[in-house]
């Protein structure tokens, strides 16, 4: 489908997505670049890219490019490579949230190639090039933000890369899928990054981990997630977050208030609500 292709970031998403477009049929050739001198070596030593270089250098010859890195950075390193990017080539992202990012790379890309922003819902709480791996994205969706001027060809080309790599392709706008992932990713990596404090907290007190079992572990295996990530998540979706937030909070305070005043029709009015559409998720 295209000569080179460019990952800015060979971590876990962008390394999976390499390894998905080499071995896949998508480009001849993948370059990549990150920060970790020492991650690149192995990036290249597993043969997930083809060679490691610079940004401004690994996007000269690239029809397809994906920034991977953290959503902080993206807008940053578009701008940095802006100038080097040939005409006419395709450039998306991986970033967790959309609004900020696609308003401003239709600024910076000024027409000179096309930006459409992507969102693969997939990922470990592992990190870097060795972690990944090419079935990551295998049956989950992945999201496609395109301005009301994308060129339909290009959102054709860039919905068939992300098919390549085994994914449904859903397509919306930017503030909708800000609020949808909000609600279904970032808040709940807010509430256990709270949860896990508190009983942190509580420890130093008691010793609590050592009875810390499965269900535990498994409720709160996001908290491994990395933390710069989810700080730069929470920023870029800071309105939406403290909306979220406050409906949570006052979510806890309806559980509070039916302990304190030892409701239990009330708890398990809550409690079942949460049971029946827990049981409708696919």
């Amino acid at each position: 489908m295209f000569k080179t292709a460019a990952i800015i970031g060979v971590g876990l998403i962008g390394g999976s997505l390499a390894r998905v477009i080499r071995n896949r049929g998508v480009a001849e050739r993948v370059i990549g670049t990150g920060r970790s001198a020492a991650n690149m070596e192995k990036a290249v030593a597993l043969g997930i890219i083809d060679e490691s270089l610079p940004a401004t250098e690994a996007v000269k010859d690239a029809d397809l490019i994906f920034l991977c890195g953290p959503v902080k950075s993206i807008l940053p390193t578009l701008k940095e490579i802006a100038p080097f990017i040939k005409d006419g080539a395709i450039v998306s992202d991986a970033g967790s949230t959309k609004r900020t990012i696609v308003e401003g790379a239709r600024d910076i890309s000024a027409g000179k190639f096309t930006f459409i922003g992507s969102h693969p819902i997939a990922g470990t709480e592992k990190s870097g090039a060795e972690a990944s791996f090419e079935t990551l994205f295998d049956n989950h969706k992945c999201i496609l933000t395109p301005n009301p001027d994308t060129p339909e060809k290009d959102l054709k080309l860039l919905k068939t890369v992300w098919e390549k790599a085994g994914m449904e392709i859903v397509v919306m706008n930017p503030e909708t899928h800000d609020k949808v992932l909000g609600a279904v990713s970032h808040l709940p990596h807010l509430v256990v990054y709270a949860l896990v404090n508190t009983v942190c907290d509580l420890n130093e007190e008691s010793d609590l981990i050592k009875f810390a079992a499965g269900g535990f572990k498994d409720f709160t295996r996001i908290a491994s997630s990395p933390p710069e990530m989810w700080g730069d998540i929470a920023l870029e979706n800071r309105t939406v977050m403290l909306e979220q937030i406050e409906m949570m909070i006052s979510q806890l305070q309806k559980i509070k208030t039916a302990v304190n005043e030892k409701d239990k029709e009330e708890l398990l009015k809550i409690f079942g609500k949460s049971s029946s559409f827990r049981k409708k998720l696919p």
